[in-house]
């Protein structure tokens, strides 16, 4: 038998960008049921957020409007929702219209819009309620615009240029957050910036304990009080408590309405401030694992194993290095801070960003997974599992050489 020459067309070899499917789950059906998912957490944190109500912003303030925008915070969830998943799809099927060889992924739209959502940064510490004058990122109506951008930038130069080019580099919603929030960093991304009527003695902000030493409860003095003492011993619980509590509770400013258990059910069932997404750690949690069950042999489920187990391991070193007061602490503010609850689940497992073989995605999880500890220890920088993301991203095409098998014969 002679061989024979290839008769495929330039065309014929063309194929789709990631995830490639087969068998009886489609990309479609995937799609669908991570939407689903993330539409049960939107859900949940719009109802655990309902009771309490936005700050008045400063200008409506200056006015002596009282009333202006002031609506529940779960509302507010609600409409970034709307924005995020509506300009999505729109621009998607916009997408498709003018360049047709842009295919038309309404459901992966509707997944991307509900992640910039969820991935999000809403609500007002309670240590600072008092101030009228919030960073306007984090309350409407500027939070509108802001995720409007992000879902907009996201959705075609990084979602569709990205895999018109052949190969999605790093996770669209996370590089269009940091890209659109870069210039504002030290109000959005660091907390301790985040009402900066706090800046006392030029610490700034809520000054946040510093992780870079030993951490504990109590209610030690923070850095504009006493920057020796304020890096985190007997400080750190009280801060996490009055930075994610309520802000319709009083337990944060008495030293009898808060205990170590009491925040570990702050931050396993309920904060209210931060990423929209990990408001409830416990719901991210259960739906979570019911999408991997689902969808199982679909989803790099390794990456998100690997990923928590790497942060339980460096906080571990962390907490022995500083000799903290309470290791436990440590450990529950890593793993159970808003950003890498849900990134760890719905993030991390992106599959167009992250290896194909299952040793990449376990090196994928343990590098982000550290890279996370140690961002949020060195930089303050409470959401640094979206930093890390996209750093690791870029490794990605080395991951991918790892762990594949060699073709035998031919």
């Amino acid at each position: 038998m002679t061989d024979q020459p290839s008769v495929e067309t330039k065309q014929e070899l063309v194929v789709e960008p990631a995830p490639h499917i087969t068998g009886p789950m489609s990309k479609t059906r995937l799609m669908t049921y991570t939407f689903g998912a993330l539409l049960a957490i939107t859900i949940i944190t719009a109802v655990l957020w309902w009771p309490v109500n936005e700050p008045v912003p400063k200008v409506v303030t200056t006015l002596k409007l009282t009333n202006y925008w002031v609506m529940p915070l779960g509302a507010v969830v609600l409409i970034n929702a709307l924005i995020a998943v509506g300009l999505a799809v729109g621009a998607d099927a916009l997408a498709h219209l003018i360049h047709r060889k842009s295919p038309l992924n309404t459901m992966s739209a509707a997944v991307f819009g509900l992640i910039v959502t969820l991935s999000y940064s809403l609500g007002i510490p309670t240590m600072a309620t008092g101030d009228p004058t919030p960073a306007d990122f984090l309350v409407a109506p500027t939070a509108f615009l802001y995720v409007a951008i992000i879902s907009l930038l996201g959705l075609i130069i990084f979602k569709k240029l990205q895999g018109l080019v052949g190969r999605k580099w790093v996770n669209p919603a996370a590089t269009a957050k940091l890209i659109v929030l870069a210039p504002f960093v030290s109000s959005v991304f660091l907390v301790k910036d985040h009402y900066a009527a706090y800046a006392t003695a030029g610490y700034g902000g809520l000054s946040v304990p510093l992780l870079g030493g030993p951490i504990g409860w109590g209610t030690a003095a923070m850095q504009y009080l006493d920057p020796v003492r304020g890096n985190g011993a007997a400080s750190f619980g009280y801060f996490l408590f009055g930075c994610f509590s309520s802000p319709t509770s009083t337990a944060a400013y008495s030293t009898a309405g808060y205990n170590p258990n009491a925040l570990i059910n702050l931050m396993i069932l309920a904060k209210f401030h931060g990423w929209t997404g990990g408001a409830s750690s416990l719901a991210v949690i259960v739906v979570g694992i019911a999408l991997f069950i689902l969808a199982r042999n679909y989803i790099k489920w390794r990456v998100t194993l690997a990923y928590f187990v790497s942060i339980v391991v460096g906080s571990l070193i962390l907490a022995s290095i500083y000799a903290d007061q309470n290791m436990l602490m440590r450990l529950i503010f890593e793993v159970f801070i808003g950003s890498s609850i849900f990134l760890g689940f719905f993030m991390a497992t992106d599959p167009a960003t992250t290896p194909f073989t299952g040793t990449g995605q376990i090196i994928f999880g343990v590098g982000l997974g550290f890279l996370t500890v140690l961002i949020q220890t060195y930089m303050n920088f409470f959401g640094g599992s979206i930093l890390a993301l996209v750093i690791m991203n870029l490794t990605v095409p080395v991951l991918d050489r790892i762990g594949v098998h060699k073709p035998f014969g031919r």
